[in-house]
């Protein structure tokens, strides 16, 4: 289970970089690509799927177990043991679901939101991104996680 847990979080990373490289695409030329929604759709599907077998097999479906975890790792990398990771997780997932689904129903508009909201939504992901895919990750996986990053970082600026 380890391996699909790790496997569905970097799904679900890839599928949000893409989503996010499509999504600039749209906004300088006009034309949606057809592939970026898919995309990603397919990463928050993904992520969902890395909740829930981490819930299941490393939490005991424990939602307490998964704070109590969570304020330890924290604590682990920042020194201090707050518990609020997993609420900003949940954040994360809740903000990406509102994202796609006002994408899908009005991906005009979507596109058209303002810069500041653009912007402000983008630092939030980045600080989550950054968190999990290189602050939180074994060092050993840490270079494909400052790959994701710049990967994302090229897709908002490019």
């Amino acid at each position: 289970m380890r391996a699909a847990m790790l496997a569905t979080i970097w799904l679900a990373l890839a599928g949000f970089v893409v989503g996010e490289a499509g999504k600039s695409r749209h906004r300088r030329t006009g034309i949606e690509p057809r592939w970026a929604w898919a995309a990603w759709c397919a990463g928050l599907v993904a992520c969902v799927v890395h909740i829930l077998i981490a819930m299941a097999h490393r939490h005991g479906w424990s939602h307490q177990a998964a704070v109590l975890e969570t304020a330890r790792q924290t604590a682990e990398v920042y020194g201090l043991a707050w518990s609020g990771g997993v609420y900003v997780n949940y954040l994360f997932v809740g903000l990406w679901v509102a994202e796609l689904a006002w994408w899908r129903m009005d991906p005009q508009r979507y596109t058209r939101q303002p810069p500041w909201m653009r912007w402000a939504v983008r630092a939030f992901y980045l600080i989550i991104v950054c968190n999990a895919a290189v602050v939180f990750v074994a060092p050993d996986r840490r270079a494909a996680g400052v790959a994701v990053t710049a990967a994302l970082l090229a897709a908002w600026f490019w």
